[in-house]
């Protein structure tokens, strides 16, 4: 019996530091192929400023419906959440507006 009681040995996975080591990560493609032009790329194009304003004004709604309609224990914290919610998606809205492409600035006045 060697006495590590499975704690490592000999052949241990264990690297410097007694930290596990890592396998390596060996890749499939060339190391600089690019993905070709016209590919489209998922996530980049900001949120409608209509469709988040919308969702903000429901979020408002529904705290306003939540201020009237639920007991006095859970109201606070439905129309704060609610609220809180509706404020984040108007922010959103804003600023999605404001980031928007519009014409560009001409030299004329």
């Amino acid at each position: 019996m060697s006495g590590s009681r499975g704690r490592g040995g000999k052949d241990s996975q264990r690297g410097p530091g007694g930290r596990p080591k890592r396998p390596a990560v060996t890749g499939t493609g060339r190391p600089g192929a690019r993905q070709p032009e016209g590919r489209p790329v998922v996530g980049k194009r900001p949120s409608r400023p209509g469709f988040l304003a919308v969702c903000g004004l429901m979020w408002i709604a529904a705290a306003i419906f939540a201020l009237f309609a639920l007991h006095t224990g859970w109201k606070l914290i439905a129309v704060i959440c609610f609220a809180g919610v509706g404020i984040l998606y108007l922010r959103g809205a804003a600023g999605s507006y404001l980031r928007r492409p519009g014409p560009a600035p001409t030299g004329k006045k």
